[in-house]
């Protein structure tokens, strides 16, 4: 009823709390049924800061296994997560990235997320994000990688914005991706 009916900061509080119940599977199962996806896609759409952060965060884990990652292109979310990653909330740029991330390794979504633009995106969060960023923006990079004509793409983007050297270290170290 918060999260449909409440006031923004209750409805951030809802989508918060969704977010650590979708952890354990069985329970993720559940809210499915109950219908929040279509809410929080809303919240995701139109809510406060704290509110999208707080719904990106739990539809990230509501179908964060492959049975069920479709459901966000269902919804209709990719679009909301490639925004996401344009505005200036750090949290839920790192989230947006991750679940970039699941998607950009499946030919369908990837083509879609490029066309949405996406990538550019992502070599920015190599550049300048944090390291929860930069952690999901090279995951998300390195899906994105396994269509051969993409890497081109890749490596265009990431000329003059140093994420060629960024990628490198992140391969060898996720916490050494600082850049000059």
């Amino acid at each position: 009823a918060l999260l449909r009916a409440g006031t923004e900061e209750g409805k951030a509080s809802a989508a918060h709390a969704i977010a650590w119940l979708a952890i354990d599977p069985p329970t993720r199962t559940l809210l499915l049924g109950e219908g929040v996806l279509p809410l929080l896609v809303a919240l995701l759409r139109t809510g406060t800061e704290e509110g999208k952060a707080s719904a990106a965060n739990a539809i990230f884990w509501l179908v964060n296994d492959p049975p069920t990652r479709l459901l966000v292109v269902e919804a209709d979310a990719l679009p909301l997560f490639v925004d996401l990653m344009r505005s200036s909330i750090k949290e839920g740029k790192a989230i947006a990235a991750g679940v970039i991330s699941d998607h950009a390794h499946d030919p369908h979504t990837r083509a879609l997320l490029l066309e949405l633009g996406a990538l550019p995106l992502l070599v920015a969060l190599l550049r300048a994000g944090t390291e929860w960023s930069k952690t999901n923006a090279a995951g998300a990079i390195v899906g994105f990688a396994n269509d051969p004509p993409t890497r081109v793409l890749i490596v265009q983007h990431a000329v003059g914005n140093n994420a060629c050297l960024a990628l490198e270290r992140l391969a060898a170290d996720p916490r050494s991706c600082e850049l000059a």
